[in-house]
């Protein structure tokens, strides 16, 4: 049985947030690609580029007991990029492979550019949380190629539950080549 996972949306956006322009990436792409997938989005909110407002959002996505947020946008190099310092700083555990993954992949579909995000994930007080860039193609990258086919397994680990004990079945292309690997390494 298919976990149903629960995500917030947090857009770090002046630009939305001062109402100059409009939410795609994060209220109607993320969204419709989570709950596609049969996840629920169970909060939203758009936030300035200010700590101390993205700050307060996640703690308000954290009390609606989301098991993912989504911060989309703040991930370059700008000086009003903060939200991968936030988390970063927020963070108990650092999820390094997330970011990696997103940037080869990037540069697998979009050349050299892939070098200037800083996309990243962690987990704080017992939910993932994931900055992601806020262009259309990077939010749909992130969630459809590398997000939902882990999630279920992601949220699991992160609650304590024994991948060994587990029936994972990852929806990855790479699901193959995982299997001969561990099935090779357990044998």
């Amino acid at each position: 049985m298919k976990c149903k996972a629960k995500f917030g949306i947090i857009v770090v956006s002046d630009r939305v947030y001062e109402g100059k322009a409009e939410d795609y990436s994060g209220n109607i792409l993320a969204r419709n690609i989570v709950e596609k997938e049969d996840h629920k989005v169970i909060y939203y909110n758009v936030v300035p580029n200010r700590r101390f407002k993205i700050e307060k959002s996640v703690e308000e996505a954290l009390k609606k007991n989301v098991e993912a947020v989504l911060l989309i946008g703040g991930t370059g190099l700008g000086p009003r990029d903060i939200t991968v310092d936030v988390i970063e700083n927020l963070a108990d555990r650092e999820i390094p492979g997330f970011g990696e993954v997103f940037r080869y992949l990037t540069f697998t579909k979009e050349g050299t550019k892939a070098w200037l995000t800083r996309a990243t994930a962690c987990v704080y007080k017992g939910t993932l949380l994931f900055a992601i860039p806020g262009s259309p193609s990077a939010v749909e990258l992130a969630l459809k190629e590398i997000i939902l086919p882990e999630i279920c397994h992601a949220i699991n680990v992160v609650k304590g539950v024994s991948h060994w004990n587990e029936k994972h079945k990852s929806n990855s292309s790479s699901s193959n080549l995982r299997s001969t690997i561990c099935n090779n390494n357990h044998s």
